[in-house]
C-alpha cells in the first residue's frame, strides 16, 4: 500500500499536469517542428490596421504595445508607422515591425462598428501574459446599396514575409516581418496552420436575392490562404502563388459550377505570373465550422500535401513562403467570428 507522502507526491503531479495543459497558452510542437512566425499564438499585441484598397495605415485598431517583447529584428526603414487620418507617427520604443496586419477590404474607416461596416475587438484584454489574445471579427455586408450587390469584402489577418535577394553579395534577407525566417516549401514535410475558431453569427438566407446569387457571387466564407514565390538563382519571381482552404462556409457557396469537386475558385494569369486557388476543407480533408456556437474549435490545416495535390511546382528553384491570410469574405451578407491561438509550424522530419 502507498504511504500518504507518496500519494501526496502523485496528487501533486497529477494537478500540476492538469494545470499545464488546461492554462497553457500553446500546444507543444512535435520534435523536427518549429514555430515559424513572430507572434506564435498570437499572444503580444503587435498589430497594425491596413486599408487594403487604399493601402493606409491607421492608428485606429493597431496596438504595438508588446511588440519589443516578441524580440524580431530591429527595421528602421519601416518599422515607424503614419496614420493616415491624423498624419500621427507611431511605433515601438526599439523599432521593430508589426508582426501582422489587420485588413480590411471594401470597407471605410468610418464604416467601423456599423450595421453595414466592419469591426475588431479583443474579447480578452486582461490576460496571463503568454495566453493568446481572443479577436471578434465583424464583416457585415448585408445593408449595401442594391447597386454595389456582390462588392467584395474582407475582414481579417495578414501575415507577410518579404524575401530579398542581393544579388552583389549572394544573400537573401527576410523574417523581419510576420514570418522569422525565408522557408523554402519544397524543403518542408508539414506546414500545418492551428487555430481556434467559432462561428458566432451569419446571415441564414440569400433568398431576397434569387437570380443574383451565382450572378454576382453572393454569399460568405472564412479562408486561410496560404502565399508563396518561386524564385530562379538571381532572386527573381519567377511565378507567384496563392492557396485558400475555406474552413468556415455556412452559405454553401461554391463558384466554379462543379459541385462534386473539391475546388470553389481558381485561375492562373501568365501576365502577372501568378496562380491563385481556393478549395474547400470538407472536401480534402478539413473539418468546417458551420454552426453557430459558443465553444471553440481547433481547425489544423497542412498545406504540403495540398500542395502536392493541386499545384505543379518547380522544386530546383526556391518556393519562399510569403504570406499567410486568414479573413472573411463576404459579399452582400454578414458574417462574425471569433479565433485566437494562430500558430504556424513547419516540420522536417528526413
Amino acid at each position: 500500500m502507498k504511504n500518504k507522502d507518496f500519494i501526496r507526491t502523485e496528487f501533486l503531479i497529477f494537478i500540476l499536469s492538469f494545470i499545464t495543459l488546461k492554462y497553457s497558452g500553446q500546444r507543444s510542437i512535435q520534435e523536427n517542428c518549429f514555430s515559424m512566425i513572430w507572434n506564435q499564438g498570437i499572444t503580444k499585441k503587435s498589430w497594425v490596421y491596413l486599408d487594403q484598397d487604399q493601402r493606409k495605415v491607421y492608428k485606429k485598431n493597431s496596438d504595438i504595445t508588446e511588440g519589443d517583447l516578441l524580440k524580431m529584428p530591429k527595421n528602421y526603414w519601416d518599422a515607424t508607422y503614419t496614420d493616415s487620418a491624423t498624419n500621427q507617427k507611431f511605433g515601438t520604443k526599439e523599432k521593430r515591425n508589426a508582426s501582422f496586419k489587420l485588413v480590411t477590404a471594401g470597407y471605410k474607416l468610418g464604416d467601423q462598428n456599423k450595421s453595414f461596416g466592419f469591426d475588431f475587438k479583443v474579447l480578452n484584454n486582461k490576460k496571463k501574459l503568454d495566453e493568446p489574445y481572443i479577436f471578434r471579427i465583424t464583416n457585415n455586408a448585408r445593408n449595401e446599396r442594391f447597386k454595389t450587390l456582390g462588392t467584395l469584402r474582407e475582414v481579417g489577418f495578414v501575415f507577410e514575409n518579404w524575401p530579398q535577394y542581393w544579388i552583389e553579395n549572394k544573400v537573401w534577407t527576410g523574417g523581419a516581418h510576420s514570418f522569422s525566417n525565408n522557408y523554402q516549401v519544397e524543403k518542408l514535410d508539414e506546414i500545418v496552420v492551428r487555430f481556434k475558431f467559432r462561428l458566432v453569427d451569419y446571415s441564414g438566407s440569400l433568398s431576397q436575392y434569387s437570380g443574383q446569387i451565382k450572378q454576382k457571387w453572393l454569399g460568405s466564407y472564412v479562408t486561410c490562404d496560404f502565399r508563396f514565390s518561386e524564385f530562379d538563382e538571381n532572386g527573381n519571381t519567377v511565378h507567384g502563388y496563392l492557396l485558400g482552404v475555406l474552413f468556415s462556409n455556412p452559405l454553401n457557396v461554391d463558384y466554379n459550377e462543379n459541385p462534386d469537386d473539391g475546388v470553389l475558385w481558381g485561375e492562373t494569369d501568365d501576365t502577372k505570373k501568378l496562380t491563385r486557388l481556393l478549395i474547400h476543407g470538407n472536401k480534402n480533408g478539413i473539418k468546417e465550422v458551420n454552426t453557430i456556437s459558443d465553444e471553440f474549435q481547433t481547425v489544423e490545416i497542412d498545406f504540403k500535401p495540398l500542395i502536392d495535390k493541386y499545384l505543379k511546382i518547380n522544386k530546383n528553384h526556391k518556393n519562399i513562403i510569403v504570406g499567410l491570410d486568414i479573413y472573411s469574405n463576404t459579399r452582400s451578407t454578414d458574417l462574425t467570428y471569433d479565433i485566437q491561438d494562430i500558430q504556424v509550424i513547419g516540420c522536417n522530419k528526413k
